[in-house]
């Protein structure tokens, strides 16, 4: 019998951002190893991921109704979300219908941060091995401090992107390191690799924790070079009104790029710009380094495990414009150098292949626990 894996997340109105798309790749990966997988979200489950089954809580309260009466679905959700079910909202991971559902699998991996409410599924007694992917920073430590290996007697375990991520942090729950990868991985691969270090560009939702708006004052002292800022959300008003103001002829919004479309946008671009107060990947950093193209972050998420090279990470705007000038005046041989080590990093460490057999081989591993 194939092995039932159940991964949980909360998806927003749009279906789209970092979590999604490295539920995508696992959901991918699962599958290629004949696991049989569902995906669980408290709301939107609207949104596919590849073949998984896609169920959201709407569909255990009220199954019956959500199945005979398809016209009344858009009122269902409604009543569901309204506040008179606030409190079985809140309480939803205790219920049985939760348990029911949620016994019926034999590994759940949560894709979540360490305030998600769905972390309530590992800390239960549910008799079912449990994951934690962790996808936002870890702030608060002392939350985790209380996990220890007798929460169940089902295995539970931490998925980290990188040790530096819980760098001085312990307690008795096993952690194994996946960092990620790209689904877009052979497209990307064949882009050539060039000289160029002309355009630059940042990618990801538009919200404060990207700090965009300090990299557009960045490049308002760098006028012969060009930044992209691909994504959407609510500051774009806010960026371009700052474009506007600044009168920049060398920086432009281009929207939001469909992951089927992904290597259309690094085929534009030639360097990668991480300001992110916060990340956990990013899986824009893969991405990057797969299509061979210079990378400038902060010390955010594994970014520093990935480079291993301290040139290739500033802490401020002002050591940002030393680098990026520095970089830009390279000869063309040793931009190409670059760029090729961290493609070759890439298949080295984070390819499809790599990434696969490490994921199989955790879910066999808490499996033996």
């Amino acid at each position: 019998m194939k092995s039932k894996i159940l991964l949980v997340g909360p998806i927003n109105d749009q279906g789209i951002g970092g979590r999604f798309e490295e539920m995508r790749v696992w959901v991918r990966f699962l599958e290629e190893e004949q696991f049989n997988v569902s995906v669980f979200s408290m709301f939107n489950s609207r949104f596919g991921l590849e073949n998984a089954k896609m169920v959201e809580s709407v569909h255990l309260v009220f199954p019956n109704f959500w199945s005979w009466f398809p016209g009344l679905r858009n009122l269902i959700l409604r009543v569901w979300s309204s506040r008179f079910f606030r409190n079985q909202r809140d309480n939803f991971y205790a219920s049985k219908k939760w348990l029911v559902f949620a016994r019926s699998f034999n590994h759940i991996i949560l894709f979540i941060t360490h305030q998600s409410r769905e972390i309530k599924i590992f800390d239960s007694s549910l008799p079912v091995a449990v994951s934690i992917r962790f996808t936002g920073t870890v702030h608060d430590f002392s939350i985790l401090k209380n996990h220890h290996k007798k929460l169940s007697k089902a295995a539970r375990n931490y998925v980290i992107h990188a040790p530096g991520l819980f760098y001085g942090f312990e307690n008795s729950i096993p952690k194994v390191y996946i960092d990620q990868t790209t689904l877009a991985e052979k497209l990307l691969l064949h882009l050539k690799i060039d000289a160029n270090l002309k355009v630059f560009a940042m990618i990801g939702l538009f919200m404060e924790v990207k700090q965009m708006e300090e990299v557009i004052n960045v490049f308002a002292k760098l006028p012969n070079l060009n930044l992209i800022l691909f994504g959407t959300g609510e500051l774009q008003t806010s960026y371009q009104n700052q474009i506007d103001t600044l009168g920049l002829s060398n920086v432009k919004i281009a929207g939001f790029v469909a992951p089927d479309q992904i290597a259309l946008l690094y085929a534009q671009i030639d360097a990668l710009i991480i300001n992110s107060s916060e990340e956990t990947g990013p899986m824009t950093g893969i991405e990057a380094m797969a299509s061979g193209k210079l990378i400038l972050s902060r010390p955010v998420g594994a970014m520093r495990e990935r480079l291993r090279d301290p040139e290739m990470i500033f802490d401020k705007a002002e050591d940002l414009i030393e680098k990026i000038k520095r970089y830009s005046s390279l000869p063309p041989e040793k931009i190409i150098e670059y760029k090729t080590t961290l493609r070759t990093r890439y298949l080295e460490n984070y390819s499809n292949l790599q990434v696969k057999k490490q994921i199989k081989n955790m879910l066999e591993g808490v499996s033996d626990t």
